[in-house]
């Protein structure tokens, strides 16, 4: 079954093996990777911790798109977009602006002719735009972050919700005049993990038009290890459309097997791209339907970037 994910970080392992003297290997490690998954639609996640500069960013962003344009095809409008691929494609995401730290707007432009197309303004941390999970619960978006939204909203660049803290998350809600996408972030209710999501929030996230990509990473899908997998992601999807509907329900695995640092991380039926066909079978398992199902995993992030990109 066709998926499209909207959470995958691509770049992080081309920075590893470049900092590594390691040669690339964007078809081996990434095209093959997602598409022994049927992941044939992605977003290629440029991921900053917090320290980068702006020089950082960009110099990172080009050499993520340069090797998805040697091997494939880049989206970059609505018009990019295929429900008929037989290879993975990518767009580009940004997960932290920590190196936005002037002219908001003309940085979001940048971003944006780099090729950027969604992208959230802090990871864990505090930047000068917005502050993270990690950061002060009373601190949410600046007046340069207020900014950066109106930027985004006129470029259609999508604003990625998943890493802010509740303050950040409600003051962009209430800023943006675009709906909003948490791209990899799961319930709190069922996991209580900070980077989930309350109930408050995944009917906020409905209400703007969003989406709400299901995050594989085993530590937001349960507590006790013995539980994680397909099966319990498929019960956050559950609930998920108990709340909002199976609508605004998407993919968002964030797999980090392929990355050094996570890659014993967190080990279950579900955490690497080969066993993605694992999730549509627990969603069956779960009672949802095969439009349902096949909405989840691919078409309602399709119809959302088709109106927003």
């Amino acid at each position: 079954m066709r998926i499209l994910n909207l959470h995958d970080d691509i770049a992080a392992e081309l920075r590893e093996r470049r900092e590594q003297g390691k040669r690339l290997s964007f078809r081996r490690s990434h095209m093959n990777r997602l598409m022994a998954g049927e992941i044939l639609t992605s977003a290629a996640a440029c991921w900053f911790r917090g320290d980068e500069t702006f020089e950082e960013m960009e110099s990172l962003i080009g050499i993520t798109r340069k090797e998805i344009t040697k091997h494939t095809k880049l989206i970059l409008s609505a018009d990019d977009l295929s429900d008929a691929n037989t290879e993975p494609e990518f767009f580009l995401s940004v997960e932290g602006m920590c190196g936005i730290t002037d002219h908001p707007k003309q940085r979001i432009r940048q971003l944006y002719e780099l090729g950027v197309r969604m992208a959230s303004l802090t990871w864990n941390e505090t930047n000068l735009l917005a502050t993270g999970t990690e950061g002060d619960p009373a601190r949410g978006l600046t007046k340069k972050g207020k900014k950066a939204v109106e930027a985004m909203n006129e470029l259609g660049m999508v604003i990625d919700v998943s890493h802010a803290n509740e303050h950040t998350f409600w003051d962009i809600l209430n800023v943006s005049e675009k709906p909003v996408i948490a791209s990899h972030s799961n319930c709190r209710s069922l996991c209580n993990a900070q980077r989930n999501l309350t109930d408050q929030q995944i009917a906020a996230i409905a209400v703007s038009g969003g989406l709400i990509g299901m995050n594989a990473y085993g530590p937001f899908i349960a507590e006790e290890e013995e539980k994680r997998g397909a099966r319990m992601l498929a019960k956050h999807a559950r609930h998920i459309a108990s709340i909002a509907g199976s609508e605004h329900i998407a993919c968002g695995f964030d797999y980090t097997d392929f990355l050094a640092e996570y890659a014993n991380n967190s080990k279950h039926d579900l955490s690497m791209a080969k066993d993605a066909q694992r999730f549509p079978e627990a969603l069956s398992e779960e009672g949802f339907s095969e439009e349902e199902i096949r909405n989840i995993t691919f078409g309602n992030a399709f119809r959302f970037l088709k109106e927003n990109l």
